[in-house]
């Protein structure tokens, strides 16, 4: 994906918001979510996590690093 500059603030918002997408414009999406998903560590756990002690929190952080 190319980097843009802008001049002003009018032309920056006018590429934020896409009022009428096309085939295009989701085959794109669909293909950055992919890409935003190979970049997210999936060894990570969602949820709060409970620790015993501050080593045992420091300990998990060296495994999943």
């Amino acid at each position: 994906m190319p980097i843009k500059k802008y001049t002003t603030f009018e032309e920056a918002s006018k590429d934020l918001w896409v009022l009428n997408p096309d085939s295009d414009y989701y085959k794109k999406l669909k293909n950055n979510f992919a890409f935003w998903s190979k970049l997210v560590d999936q060894r990570q756990k969602s949820g709060i996590q409970k620790y015993r002690s501050y080593k045992e929190l420091l300990s998990s952080r060296d495994k999943v690093y």
